[in-house]
C-alpha cells in the first residue's frame, strides 16, 4: 500500500504522537508498504511565511483572532504540505486536524483515517493544556472547532477503547472505527536470563543493594502526576523502611518535585534519575512499577512494564485499566489517598507470592494484546478496510508478515 501519515507533530518533538508515527512508519516500510509523513517541517519557506503572515494579522484581534489563525494555520500548513500528485491508497493522520487538511488537498479522493491519541476531549485539552478560561470565546472557539473536525471524521482508528468512548458522540452517523492498542516488541523487553548482562544505562541494583525499588518513567509533569506518588513515598517509608522510589524522566515540575521531597525529608528514599533511554534495563531491576498519570489514553510506559515483567499499579485514568484489565486490583481510583496506595505496595513487596501473581496475570493478558506486531496486523487491517482492499491473507491480497529484525530495530 502507498500510505501518507500526516501530522502536527514535527520530527523530534518532545511527543509520544511523533515516537507513535515514526515508529509506525518504520514498521510499515519493514512490511513493504510506501510510507510517506508529512508534518509542517515539509513547507517551502515561502508557503510557511505567507500562512505566518495571516496568522500574525488574526493574532492582531486578541486572543481569539490568536487561537482561530492557529488552528486555521495549522491546517493550511498540512495542506499545502501534501503532494496532490501522489497515487495515496490511504491516509493516517495522527490528528483530527491533519486529517481534514488531507481530506481538503487530496479531495476526499482517498480515505483519511484519522489516529485519537488525545487525552481528553481534543478542544478541551487544548484549553487544560494552555490553563484558558472556559467560558472564554478563545476557549469555546476551541472546542466547538474540534467538534467540527470530529463531525467530519469518517474512520477512526483508536489506540485505546476509552479514545474511542471518549468522542464516539460527536462522530457522523456511519463512522467506521478499530482498536489497535499501542504495541511494544515483548521479546525485546524480556527480561535476561539469568546470568546475562543486564543492558546499559543505570544499574539500579547496584545503586541501590537491597533495598525494594518502586519506578515511574515519564515527563515530569502536571499530567504525569508524580508529586502524587512522592506522597505516597511519604507513606511507604513508614510502613516498608527501606524502599526506594526512582523517578525517571525529566520536565517543568522538577523543581516542584525536589521541594516536596525535601519538604517530607525524602532526599534518600526518591530519587529523581534524570532521563534514560535504556528503559529495559530499568524495569527489569524494579519490584513494581507505578504509574500516577491523572489524564492518559494508552501509555507506552505501563506497556513496557508489562512487557519487561514488572507488576504494575496504575491511577485508573484513561485508557490505563485497560491494559490492567486482568488485574482490576492494580487499577487505582484516582482519590485513593496515597495511604492507601502505600498500604498496597507495602503489602505485595512484603508478599513475593502476591507480587508474582500479579506479575504473571498482567503479562499473560499483555502478551497477545499489545505486542508490535499486533498492534500493526490491526493498523493495517482497518486501512484495507478503509481503501476497500482485500483483507490481507484472502485470496488475491498476499499477506505481509512483519520481521523479525524490523520489531527489534523499532521497539522502544
Amino acid at each position: 500500500m502507498n500510505i501518507l501519515l500526516t501530522s502536527l507533530q514535527v520530527p523530534g518533538a518532545a511527543s509520544g504522537v511523533r515516537v507513535h508515527y515514526e515508529r509506525l512508519g518504520a514498521l510499515l516500510r519493514a512490511q513493504g508498504h510506501q510510507v510517506t509523513v508529512v508534518t509542517q517541517d515539509d513547507l517551502t519557506p515561502w508557503v510557511r511565511r505567507a500562512i505566518g503572515a495571516v496568522r500574525r494579522g488574526l493574532g492582531l484581534l486578541g486572543p481569539l483572532g490568536q487561537r482561530v489563525g492557529l488552528e486555521l494555520g495549522q491546517v493550511a500548513e498540512i495542506f499545502c504540505a501534501i503532494d496532490r500528485g501522489q497515487r495515496y491508497d490511504v491516509v493516517n493522520a495522527q490528528d483530527v486536524a491533519s486529517g481534514w487538511a488531507a481530506r481538503l488537498a487530496l479531495r476526499d479522493r482517498v480515505p483519511v483515517v484519522v489516529t485519537g491519541h488525545y487525552n481528553d476531549h481534543p478542544g478541551e485539552e487544548v484549553v487544560i493544556q494552555l490553563g484558558m478560561d472556559p467560558a472564554s470565546m478563545a476557549a469555546r472557539f476551541e472546542v466547538r472547532w474540534y467538534n467540527f473536525l470530529l463531525r467530519r471524521t469518517r474512520f477512526f482508528l483508536g489506540i485505546s477503547e476509552y479514545a474511542l468512548r471518549l468522542t464516539q458522540k460527536f462522530f457522523p452517523a456511519g463512522v467506521r472505527t478499530a482498536i489497535a492498542h499501542n504495541g511494544v516488541d515483548m521479546a525485546a523487553f524480556a527480561p535476561p536470563a539469568a546470568g546475562a548482562p543486564a543492558g546499559g544505562g543505570p544499574d539500579l541494583r547496584a545503586l541501590y543493594p537491597g533495598r525494594p525499588i518502586v519506578l515511574n518513567i515519564g515527563q515530569l509533569e502536571a499530567r504525569k502526576n508524580q508529586q502524587y506518588l512522592v506522597q505516597v513515598a511519604a507513606e511507604l517509608r513508614q510502613l516498608h523502611p527501606g524502599c526506594v522510589t526512582v523517578l525517571v524522566g525529566k520536565g517543568e515540575d522538577e523543581p516542584m518535585l525536589r521541594a516536596l521531597i525535601a519538604q517530607h525529608g525524602l532526599e534518600n528514599d526518591v530519587v529523581l534519575l534524570g532521563y534514560h533511554t535504556q528503559i529495559p534495563a530499568l524495569l527489569h531491576a524494579a519490584d513494581v512499577y507505578v504509574h500516577t498519570a491523572a489524564r492518559e489514553n494508552c501509555p507506552y510506559a505501563v506497556i513496557e512494564a508489562l512487557a519487561a515483567g514488572c507488576p504494575v499499579l496504575a491511577l485508573a485514568a484513561g485508557g490505563s485499566p485497560e491494559l490492567l484489565a486482568a488485574t482490576p486490583e492494580a487499577s487505582i481510583a484516582q482519590a485513593t489517598p496515597p495511604a492507601v496506595v502505600a498500604a498496597q505496595l507495602a503489602g505485595l513487596l512484603a508478599d513475593p507470592a502476591a507480587l508474582r501473581s500479579l506479575q504473571q496475570r498482567q503479562y499473560a493478558y499483555a502478551r497477545p494484546r499489545f505486542d508490535v506486531a499486533a498492534m500493526v496486523r490491526a493498523t493495517v487491517a482497518f486501512y484495507r478496510e478503509a481503501a476497500g482492499l482485500a483483507p490481507a491473507g484472502a485470496p488475491g491480497a498476499p499477506a505481509t508478515p512483519l520481521p523479525a529484525a524490523a520489531v527489534a530495530a523499532h521497539s522502544a
